[in-house]
């Protein structure tokens, strides 16, 4: 009987110390603090496409090995006066592309004298909002120059500088292009609409619909339109 009392005794003990490190183990995951592995997700939101190597090569095309290249202060804006159409918040720099054989015996100043330029601003919304500026000019033209006055007038007068000879301006991402157009033959291609599409096949994708400021030689004006490449 003894030893049925003190093995009774024995399991009483193992039992109650077992119920103690129970407690103390449920005790110990209740005090430790839970950490959570956490992945960082990485996104590709507001990437910047520099068109500028595009419209390089659309003027190696075209030029050749008589292709030059202009870069123009923006502090200054000093160049062709056509160059103030890109004036705007965020101007960043202003390259152009000509050819080296005209005009001869000067350097190229007046906007017929340039095949393409190219201007960048800070961000893609700088720069859409200087197009809708111009957008917004295009409504007059030369004619309309008796009713309009200040700044709006001389914006207008600025935009006609490549309305006369013909031109096209488009906006793209963090850019605005200026294609040069003239009242004679086009440098590259049979006639000045296949010349646009040419242009307009480097900086778009394909079945890309984008607006176009167009003007053709002797018009007062650019002309909103939709082109598809």
């Amino acid at each position: 009987m003894r030893l049925i009392r003190n093995t009774i005794a024995v399991l009483s003990i193992f039992l109650l110390a077992c119920h103690g490190q129970k407690e103390k183990q449920e005790s110990e995951l209740e005090s430790k603090p839970i950490i959570e592995s956490s992945t960082e997700t990485k996104t590709t939101s507001n990437v910047f496409i520099d068109y500028s190597e595009a419209v390089a090569l659309f003027a190696q095309e075209v030029l050749g090995e008589n292709i030059r290249i202009h870069v123009f202060d923006v502090s200054a804006l000093e160049g062709p006066k056509c160059l103030e159409v890109f004036k705007s918040n965020g101007l960043e720099k202003i390259v152009a592309y000509s050819n080296k054989t005209y005009p001869k015996n000067t350097a190229p100043n007046y906007y017929e004298h340039f095949t393409v330029f190219t201007a960048t601003y800070n961000s893609s919304e700088n720069a859409k909002n200087n197009f809708e500026q111009l957008k917004s000019d295009s409504k007059y033209g030369l004619t309309d120059l008796e009713n309009i006055h200040g700044t709006l007038a001389e914006r207008v007068k600025l935009l006609t500088i490549g309305a006369k000879p013909g031109g096209m301006i488009i906006q793209k991402g963090k850019q605005l292009f200026s294609l040069v157009e003239t009242c004679r033959n086009p440098p590259h291609g049979d006639n000045w609409t296949a010349y646009e599409n040419k242009f307009i096949s480097y900086i778009t994708a394909q079945d890309e619909e984008i607006e176009v400021l167009n003007a053709d030689c002797g018009t007062d004006r650019y002309y909103l339109e939709k082109r598809k490449n």
